[in-house]
């Protein structure tokens, strides 16, 4: 399947209170990815697209911890490797994932029907 796949992030959820000696931790992450194929569309003529979505609670870091990303520092890649490290799964298997659900749209294994003489 040929497809582009965008990740968003609509809501992080953020500790008001210090955590383990940093401020601003991200507790919970909302994500979804979305695939939309390059050539095929719905039956409105529009490109066919298809997500995935989820929330991925995050690993409080140990204090001391020398890894932490300042909340304001913090990107999207940064954020979308903890989710797929969470879920325990790489990008591409996303992607093939995403993949699956746009061939079985394009050409469902089932099909409605009655035989003609009912």
């Amino acid at each position: 399947t040929m497809a582009t796949y965008t990740w968003t992030f609509p809501t992080l959820e953020v500790n008001n209170n210090e955590q383990n000696g940093f401020t601003d931790v991200i507790s919970q992450v909302h994500w979804r990815v979305t695939a939309v194929h390059d050539t095929a569309t719905n039956a409105d003529g529009q490109p066919l697209s298809v997500s995935a979505y989820g929330s991925a609670g995050l690993t409080l870091p140990p204090e001391g911890y020398e890894g932490f990303i300042a909340f304001d520092s913090v990107t999207q890649d940064n954020v979308k490797a903890w989710v797929l490290d969470n879920i325990g799964k790489t990008e591409a298997e996303m992607q093939a994932m995403l993949d699956a659900q746009m061939d079985a749209l394009i050409a469902p294994a089932l099909r409605n029907a009655v035989p003609s003489g009912w």
